[in-house]
Order: C-alpha cells, then structure tokens, then sequence
C-alpha cells in the first residue's frame, strides 16, 4: 500500500552490487490506486504468479505493520523451501510468525541487516 519503508530497493541495492545475473520481481507501485476497474484483479494475479516463479521469497514485516497480505503469502508458501522472513519483534504477530517460520523451517530474521549478512545470502552470491 505503499506506507512502510521501501525495504525493495534496498535489496535491490544490494544484489546490483554482487556478481551474477539476477531478476527481481517487486510487487511494489508508484501510482498504485486500487480503484481503477480492474486493478486488484491485475495486482494480485501478478504477484500469486511471481511468487510461484521465484528461486527466492524475501518477506520483510514491520513491526508497525499489521501485513495481512504477507501472512496470507507467508501462509501459501511456508512448505516452499525458498521463503525467508526478515520480522521485527515488535510486530503484533510476530509469535504467530515466529513459530510458523520454526515448524516449517523457514529462516527468520529480526531485521534487514541480519537478512543481508546471513549464510543464505552468502550462499547465495556464491551460486550465482
């Protein structure tokens, strides 16, 4: 919706510096304005689809966030293999999110930093 911090183009930032061929998919609009005839239907189908493409599910939540979308997503693909979810303590769900990411063994990060610094990452940029 576009009022938390654009945390896209910092991992952006971030794979621009490494070596490799990357594409990566943002969900993110400037003009978004869900009101236009047909808009929803479009944002939402081109996510589900991208989602499912993807080598690797970045999800980032706030802690000032409630994130019902990201907790559906998070939701559909726990059991993936390829979700990796940067949340911060303080969100209100963050128990819930803690202990869905342990059962399905899905690496958990506190912030964004520690995502940028994991093993997963490291991994990653070696693979590529």
């Amino acid at each position: 919706m576009g009022n938390s911090r654009d945390w896209q183009k910092e991992i952006y930032e971030m794979f621009g510096g490494m070596e490799g061929r990357y594409i990566l998919f943002n969900p993110r609009q400037e003009n978004w304005d869900a009101s236009r005839p047909g808009e929803m239907d479009y944002q939402v189908r081109w996510e589900l689809e991208h989602l499912e493409e993807a080598d690797m599910i970045i999800m980032y939540i706030l802690g000032t966030s409630k994130s019902p979308i990201s907790l559906l997503e998070m939701g559909l693909h726990a059991r993936s293999g390829k979700m990796h979810v940067i949340c911060e303590p303080d969100f209100y769900r963050y128990d819930n999110v803690r202990i869905t990411c342990e059962y399905y063994n899905v690496p958990l990060y506190t912030d964004l930093d520690s995502f940028l610094n994991s093993d997963s990452m490291a991994t990653s940029k070696l693979n590529r």
